[in-house]
């Protein structure tokens, strides 16, 4: 019965919330896509859990363009949002314009300047995704 009852946010320390405050902030914050940004938090949505993210745990952003090619058909393309605390990627967010992508960036820069954008390479030059 999805839909029904109290809305609750599972946290990057694996807890859930369902303060009246998160509520009121999840149902205010400006929508991009599957990605709310409330005054408080960044919240979205995966396989069907609500999860919310404060800006501070936020310290890099960056997009990654990933191709698929079918069979018979043309490729086409989808952006992935990549959110990172440390040198982790905690959070890995698809959409199919890469304006939606652009947009978060920027709107995370105006609400949390702290929050670097842009790809880091690993320290040792191997690349390890984590989502594949």
């Amino acid at each position: 019965m999805f839909g029904f009852g109290r809305l609750r946010f599972r946290g990057v320390d694996k807890n859930f919330i369902s303060d009246e405050e998160h509520i009121r902030d999840y149902q205010s914050a400006e929508t991009i896509g599957r990605v709310r940004l409330g005054k408080l938090c960044l919240y979205y949505r995966d396989l069907g859990r609500k999860y919310y993210v404060p800006y501070e745990y936020i310290d890099r952003s960056f997009t990654r363009i990933s191709e698929c090619q079918p069979d018979d058909s043309p490729a086409y393309y989808y952006y992935r949002l990549i959110l990172v605390h440390g040198d982790k990627e905690f959070a890995n967010l698809i959409f199919n314009k890469e304006e939606d992508v652009d947009r978060i960036h920027r709107r995370l820069q105006e609400i949390h300047p702290e929050v670097q954008v842009g790809y880091v390479p690993p320290a040792d030059g191997k690349y390890r995704p984590k989502f594949m």
